[in-house]
């Protein structure tokens, strides 16, 4: 059934993030409310990642087949910081006609939902001010060229302003909203002539945390001797908790907010906006928690060895498990196993393209840019229902089937790239249906596990199709030592190897030793009159009367030979009745009298022959072999007299 409900994509990055997990339960909340389906397209970037990593990441945006949406949400703060996503405003502009809505950030020719300029820094400067009286407040916020950075350093000075505090120039700095800048902008604040403020607003808590460590190094008590505060409690007080005074970001609505602006272009009217309610969450970096510093700074390093401690700590070997595996479809088993990390979702599909094996021979040629024409949907899981299918495939202008299956509850799909290093091997598709829609933080931890897994069983299946190709190639080799390149049948060397196997054979299974010497008449005379073509000719079908005598044999009980230019024996390790036996030489001589009566040749192709044999028990081969060419010699005798005989 082809699906009615509309379906919006979300661009953005880290979805694992406190941040942007918030953000995007709004954008469901309001989705849900809506009807509407939710695709978000996401990336795992990190400022000094490897380019080819970084590269192979943003790859995702090849596989967005922008006209199926019907609207976009594009979430471009963090991924303005690389180059290939800063493409992204460009490639909507050029290949999409639909309504796209920007959050919390200015792009040209876009509608934006922002972050509400009533609030930012303010909360904490409000407690500051009112609460400790502080007057001398710092300022520390992000990159000088960051819009975020710039709003929340004019929230600082609107407020300032408005309470008639000056605002000084070496109480003012630039960060990096990260945790590199506390010692650079704690050694300018001692180095003032003023000394230190009463207090330092910091723009993320990140930042915050970096100064407290800087304060902790040079013995500065925080908040006693420098009270600091924090803004976005979301990014670091889930790390430290109850330690900075911050601001917790009302994240939710501007989520529920950019669905809204969204839903407004696409059913043409005007829907009302959702109010922010960002509030202060006192923390113990400032006069509130006094005594919180020297009960709980010692065990910082623990607080922060133990986030994330599920995943990481109770008894997880996906990595290894995965890696155990010797079959793609044992590995795909395994990897559903290890779902239940993720929590209660409702689906995950993995999606490889059809060359993502690549080859063992040419590794350096593998798929860096883009996605196969089509996908192989290689592991579907829905409710209880799972599959792992290795034919399955689909185009990848679907993106991913289930997306167009008509469904009773709306959903929320995390579209996210699987490679290793700049290697593309494909994407995976989580899915939520509902509101429920909580990415683990650890989310892109088990991705990485994940691509891990399918590399090593990449390269595991690629040795296995080298060993069998250098095994075909061993046994090939093999053959071509022991084989008669111009009859096929064993030549000298497979002589000897094989008739005393099969003699060895024929005592242990108390089988008897038939064996053949048969001589090619004339090779000669063939050879002078007619030339070497017609002689191999002669030779081909002396080789194939051997092997009419052998019949349907043709295994390690009986074998052909052509021991030299024109001399052959067969060789079989059976009991035989003498009616057997004859109906084999009459299989022999019947077959080149057929040769000769169909051919039109000048010569006719016979043998001479002779056949010994006996019980293998003390049986020696070179005796057997002996009275068999005795019999053959009378034979070509005899053959040379009726020759000489003929007019």
């Amino acid at each position: 059934m082809s699906k009615k409900r509309k379906t919006i994509g979300v661009i953005t990055t880290d979805i694992y993030e406190t941040y942007q997990r918030n953000v995007m339960r709004g954008i469901q909340r309001e989705a849900a409310a809506c009807g509407y389906d939710v695709v978000v397209f996401s990336t795992f970037l990190k400022a000094g990642m490897w380019f080819g990593y970084l590269a192979a990441e943003q790859n995702i945006y090849h596989m967005i087949e922008y006209g199926r949406l019907d609207g976009i949400i594009l979430m471009p703060d963090h991924l303005m910081e690389f180059e290939r996503s800063r493409k992204l405003p460009g490639i909507l502009k050029e290949r999409y006609k639909g309504p796209v809505v920007v959050l919390d950030y200015q792009i040209a020719d876009f509608p934006c939902v922002m972050e509400e300029d009533s609030g930012l820094l303010r909360p904490v400067l409000e407690h500051l001010y009112h609460e400790h009286g502080s007057t001398d407040i710092a300022c520390m916020t992000g990159m000088e060229e960051h819009p975020h950075a710039r709003q929340r350093l004019q929230s600082y000075r609107d407020f300032m302003e408005e309470h008639g505090l000056p605002v000084k120039s070496d109480r003012v700095f630039f960060g990096d909203f990260w945790y590199n800048k506390g010692e650079e902008v704690l050694e300018r604040l001692l180095r003032s002539p003023e000394g230190l403020p009463q207090a330092v607003c910091c723009a993320s808590d990140n930042m915050g945390i970096s100064l407290y460590a800087a304060c902790r190094k040079r013995g500065i008590r925080v908040p006693r001797d420098l009270v600091i505060t924090g803004y976005d409690s979301e990014s670091g007080g889930n790390i430290l908790p109850h330690f900075l005074t911050s601001v917790t970001k009302d994240s939710e609505s501007l989520g529920v907010n950019a669905v809204r602006r969204l839903a407004s272009l696409l059913e043409g009217k005007e829907i009302s906006l959702a109010r922010q309610q960002d509030r202060l969450a006192p923390g113990s970096s400032c006069p509130c928690g006094i005594g919180w510093e020297e009960s709980q700074a010692d065990h910082l390093e623990k607080q922060f060895s133990q986030a994330g401690f599920g995943f990481y700590h109770e008894c997880n070997f996906m990595m290894e498990d995965g890696i155990a595996m010797r079959s793609l479809e044992e590995c795909l088993w395994k990897i559903d196993w290890y779902l239940r990390f993720l929590g209660d979702i409702s689906g995950y599909s993995i999606c490889l393209c059809d060359d993502w094996q690549g080859s063992a021979r040419d590794d350096e040629k593998y798929r860096r840019e883009g996605y196969s024409s089509r996908m192989k949907l290689i592991y579907h899981r829905y409710g209880e229902d799972r599959s792992v299918d290795l034919q399955r495939e689909f185009p990848l202008s679907e993106m991913l089937p289930s997306l167009w299956e008509e469904r009773e509850q709306s959903a929320i799909y995390y579209i996210t790239p699987l490679h290793f290093m700049d290697r593309c091997m494909g994407y995976s598709a989580m899915m939520f249906e509902g509101e429920s829609s909580d990415i683990p933080s650890y989310y892109w931890d088990w991705l990485r596990n994940l691509c891990n897994i399918l590399e090593s069983m990449r390269r595991y299946l690629n040795l296995e199709k080298l060993n069998e190709s250098l095994t075909e190639a061993y046994l090939l080799m093999e053959r071509n030592a022991v084989t008669d390149e111009l009859t096929g049948l064993y030549n000298r060397k497979g002589f000897v190897l094989y008739t005393r196997q099969q003699l060895e054979l024929a005592a242990r299974e108390d089988r008897e030793l038939v064996v053949l010497v048969a001589d090619l008449n004339d090779l000669k005379g063939i050879n002078d009159c007619y030339g070497h073509m017609e002689g191999d000719y002669a030779i081909r079908h002396a080789a194939l009367a051997i092997r009419a005598f052998l019949g349907q044999e043709n295994n390690m009980y009986a074998r052909g030979y052509r021991t030299g230019g024109d001399e052959f024996a067969a060789v079989l390790a059976m009991r035989m009745s003498p009616g057997e036996l004859a109906r084999r030489i009459e299989a022999l001589e019947g077959y080149l009298e057929e040769v000769n009566r169909q051919s039109g040749k000048p010569y006719r192709v016979s043998v001479s022959y002779g056949v010994s044999r006996e019980d293998p028990a003390g049986a020696d081969l070179n005796r057997l072999l002996q009275r068999a060419d005795q019999l053959m010699y009378q034979a070509k005798q005899k053959y040379k007299r009726e020759q000489k005989q003929k007019p």
